[in-house]
């Protein structure tokens, strides 16, 4: 027996508080899809869409593409949205229809706004904008044969390739692959000036490297046990011990407990150690 169906009530819908500041934003995006509604009849647009994919995100209570069907049928809903009743048909065929690409920008220039919220005044005095890097795998269904990460168990993933920022606690880039996707290609495509990328060893590549300081930006690297290099000094501080070295890469770099390095073209002088003390030599 298929599960009975949960009416979603005008009640149980949260966060449409924030939606009369976010249809502003995107409105940008209404005609967007609509070059080929010759008869001029679509009833629903991209920034309708997309305000019902972020309702979706806000309230736990939408678990499926029917349960925003369903929420596009209340009137506050119908009301903060600026939208009609959403078809099932209309919702299914708007992720091919209108181009995500487009908000881009959009999140792009939202991002911006945003003022930092890290309680460390420290980070200040660093030369460029703390930004971590990584790549995730996500699981996909097996339809999408694009996405085929292990073909012999017709198994499919993405790989969310995402540029994070520190201070202000938000993703800020992300870039899509199939789940083999390889992340130092990806950020070398992405590179942008005044940062101080935070990378862990899968991106030790000295390629790489170069490419971040050549845009004029920084990084922090975690590299591989059996790197090659030559003490320069050794010096202790409270958490432990910082190496001085000269690696193949022919710039000074620092061991800070045999796991992270520091360029010396991020900090000049000192460090921070993990409580957020400075360390002098």
């Amino acid at each position: 027996m298929t599960a009975k169906r949960i009416d979603i009530e005008e009640c149980q819908v949260q966060g449409l508080k924030y939606f009369k500041s976010i249809s502003g934003i995107l409105e940008s995006l209404h005609q967007a899809g609509c070059e080929r509604d010759r008869a001029g009849n679509r009833i629903l647009h991209m920034d309708q869409y997309m305000s019902l994919i972020l309702l979706y995100m806000f309230n736990p209570i939408c678990t499926s593409l029917r349960s925003i069907q369903q929420a596009s049928e209340l009137k506050n809903v119908q009301k903060k949205l600026k939208c009609s009743r959403a078809s099932l048909g209309s919702l299914s065929e708007a992720a091919s229809v209108f181009d995500s690409s487009l908000m881009q920008e959009i999140v792009e220039n939202l991002s911006q706004k945003l003022k930092p919220i890290s309680s460390r005044s420290k980070l200040n005095d660093l030369s460029g904008i703390l930004t971590a890097v990584d790549g995730t795998v996500i699981r996909g269904v097996s339809k999408m044969g694009w996405a085929l990460w292990k073909p012999d168990d017709n198994e499919a993933a993405v790989k969310a390739h995402t540029h994070f920022d520190i201070e202000k606690h938000v993703p800020i880039k992300m870039t899509i692959t199939d789940a083999n996707g390889n992340e130092k290609e990806e950020l070398s495509k992405e590179l942008e000036p005044g940062r101080i990328y935070v990378k862990d060893r899968g991106y030790a590549k000295l390629e790489l490297f170069q490419k971040v300081l050549d845009n004029n930006s920084s990084f922090v690297c975690r590299l591989r046990d059996n790197i090659a290099y030559d003490l320069i000094e050794e010096f202790s501080v409270p958490q432990g011990k910082i190496k001085r070295v000269r690696s193949l890469l022919k710039y000074n770099i620092f061991y800070y407990n045999e796991l992270h390095v520091f360029l010396k073209s991020i900090i000049t002088d000192y460090f921070y150690d993990r409580l957020g003390r400075r360390m002098t030599k």
